[in-house]
């Protein structure tokens, strides 16, 4: 027969073990050590006397460090008697646009954005940058999470299979910081040296309205600031202007009632840094958070009014952060831009803070401007194991270099 090179192979783990268990056996041998050791005065211990094996004693009773759990009552330390009414990011208000307006002392002046926001036609080339980015965004992330369940309206009690995919907030993050990143490479070199982007900003604002205490707590998923403030949209007068009607609802309706709350008033970019002006606050729409307590589809005014909403908000802190916490009319307007999206619906929006006085006899207003909400393209799915773009639209895109680009 005739020896291949495999019939020599050995198998090194059955040598081990073979070698382990041969070693193992051996006996020592005596080395004379222990009576050298000896003559020269140098005790000597066996390892039991050393390892002593010590019993920890058991404790009977619940050691005070272990903190108890927390009570929600009248014994919580931020408990208060007086009923404080927030808004926060998984909120939106009853009669949305309307009941915002109200709770902020705000109105139009007219429809549209104002005259100096112009969004120019884009070049056909940034066009396809942008499908990439949406596809890319959308679909080609290496991202695969658990989604949320999917639920049927006319048939509730219906068990969908769960889907993965990528998430949607990873969805909102890739694509607006893509979309920013191409808008500042096409505007001038100049207009950018102004401008600061930041992540993931906490923004509270505590103020009295009419005898009822409300504190505003939102987040501002992406904040660009600048070097210099806005300049104001309008120089009209808001004498005399009404703010809409909405009776017989208060405008407190849906926001939170708590009794365990801290008063606090956050603009978190501090004034020692250089670009510290709000200039425009991008918000996250995420449909899995923010929900209508009545469990009902948020509807478009409701988008609408959480638009103006964070947009007063970070201009409200920063008002105070700059003018002192008891001025009422500003010595000068403070302006933010606003853009709200879900990844596909965009609304853009100009708030104009005149006042921090929201009372009913207010006489200065706020002025806000917004835009029709737009798509930035009707469908992005796989179609039979293809990618399928459909309905971009590029006026997105020109109003969002027009918003970077505005001083």
């Amino acid at each position: 027969m005739r020896l291949n090179p495999i019939l020599f192979r050995q198998h090194i783990g059955w040598h081990f073990k073979k070698h382990w268990r041969t070693q193992g056996k051996r006996v020592p041998s005596e080395s004379g050590a222990l009576k050298v050791l000896t003559d020269k005065g140098i005790p000597v211990y066996k390892p039991e006397d050393i390892f002593v094996k010590q019993e920890i004693p058991q404790i009977d009773e619940t050691p005070d460090f272990i903190p108890k759990p927390v009570v929600f009552n009248k014994t919580h330390p931020n408990w208060h008697d007086r009923i404080c009414y927030t808004f926060k990011d998984n909120n939106v208000l009853l009669e949305g646009l309307d009941q915002a307006k109200i709770i902020t002392n705000t109105i139009e002046l007219y429809d549209g954005l104002p005259s100096q926001i112009v969004a120019e036609k884009a070049p056909s080339k940034l066009d396809k940058i942008i499908k990439k980015i949406i596809l890319n965004s959308h679909l080609f992330d290496a991202e695969q999470v658990k989604l949320p369940k999917r639920n049927d309206p006319e048939r509730p009690a219906w068990n969908f299979p769960r889907d993965y995919g990528i998430s949607k907030p990873r969805i909102m993050k890739l694509l607006i910081s893509k979309l920013l990143q191409t808008v500042e490479s096409w505007c001038d070199p100049s207009i950018v040296k102004q401008r600061h982007l930041i992540h993931d900003l906490q923004f509270y604002y505590p103020f009295e309205k009419d005898g009822d205490l409300i504190q505003l707590q939102l987040r501002g998923d992406s904040l660009i600031t600048a070097s210099k403030p806005l300049s104001q949209i309008s120089n009209e007068s808001t004498l005399n202007l009404e703010l809409p009607n909405i009776d017989p609802i208060k405008y407190t309706n849906t926001l939170n009632i708590e009794n365990i709350y801290k008063i606090q008033n956050i603009y978190p970019v501090e004034r020692f840094i250089p670009k510290n002006h709000p200039h425009t606050v991008i918000v996250h729409f995420d449909h899995d958070e923010v929900k209508n307590i009545f469990e009902e589809e948020v509807t478009e005014t409701q988008f609408m009014g959480r638009s103006l909403m964070k947009a007063f908000i970070v201009a409200a802190a920063y008002a105070k952060q700059n003018f002192g916490d008891d001025v009422k009319k500003l010595p000068k307007p403070v302006t933010v831009q606003c853009v709200h999206t879900d990844g596909q619906i965009f609304h853009f929006g100009i708030l104009q803070l005149n006042t921090l006085d929201t009372s009913e006899n207010s006489v200065t207003r706020n002025i806000w401007c917004h835009a029709p909400r737009m798509f930035l393209f009707d469908s992005c799915m796989y179609s039979v194991g293809k990618p399928i773009l459909e309905g971009y639209n590029s006026d997105v895109v020109n109003h969002f270099i027009a918003f970077y680009r505005n001083m």
